[in-house]
């Protein structure tokens, strides 16, 4: 099959679109960079308020829609290439707290004997979360903090900040008194950071301008096909042929 020169009409044509498509999702990507690096550098919900007379505040991770969420585990999951953030404020700053990311089984089996609260639902606009309230002892029979197999965890008086760089799996988190005993009142609120979008936006960009100008000048390079001689080429001389044989 013969190779299309690089100069070619309908390589100029396939550059082209390739270009519009790197240069569109570039600036896709450095727009978003630009809109989170707005928001305080996390794409976020605000503040709401989370009260529950039980020992504990358990919710799975939340699909978002338009106007709803829910408890979900998409796969693939975007969040898997954000780091992710939970702040919670108690009501009263003397509270000491423990908020915690663990597996969904290893959590729900920690709580499966303690009284809490299980997210179920929330209308976004106005916002009103939907809590699924589940029997059980009212005090956890060990502190939070000595279980093994949380994956990220804060705990403490005052305002708790976790930071975790989430991984592929079925997450779980909790919110808690550091001691196990019931009562929360605190406020919360979550954010993701994409590290990726500005310099995966930047480089796009770059790429696509870099391959808009080739096209130009891929037009005015000469091409000479290979393997043929060209017009001006001057023609190779025979070489005289010499007789071996004796003249008799």
């Amino acid at each position: 099959m013969a190779r299309l020169p690089a100069g070619s009409r309908p390589v100029r044509i396939t550059l082209a679109i390739t270009a519009a498509i790197t240069a569109s999702a570039g600036a896709a990507l450095t727009t978003g960079g630009a809109l989170q690096a707005n928001s305080g550098g996390r794409f976020g919900t605000a503040e709401h308020r989370f009260t529950t007379p039980t020992a504990a505040l358990k919710t799975d991770e939340i699909d978002v829609g338009s106007d709803t969420a829910r408890p979900a585990d998409p796969d693939p999951d975007v969040g898997e290439l954000a780091q992710v953030r939970i702040v919670v404020r108690p009501a009263d700053p003397r509270t000491r707290l423990f908020v915690g990311i663990g597996p969904k089984q290893e959590v729900e089996a920690y709580l499966r004997t303690v009284a809490h609260d299980e997210f179920a639902s929330a209308d976004l606009s106005p916002f009103r979360a939907v809590f699924t309230r589940h029997p059980g002892a009212a005090r956890a029979a060990s502190a939070p903090a000595r279980q093994p197999f949380w994956v990220a965890a804060s705990s403490g008086p005052g305002v708790r900040t976790l930071n975790w760089n989430k991984t592929h799996g079925t997450w779980s988190v909790a919110v808690m008194r550091l001691d196990g005993s019931p009562g929360i009142d605190v406020r919360a609120s979550v954010g993701l950071r994409f590290g990726f979008l500005l310099p995966s936006g930047l480089a796009l960009l770059a790429a696509g301008a870099v391959m808009l100008l080739y096209i130009p000048l891929s037009r005015r390079a000469p091409h000479q096909p290979s393997g043929k001689p060209t017009a001006n080429a001057p023609a190779t001389p025979a070489r005289p042929r010499h007789d071996t044989h004796n003249n008799l």
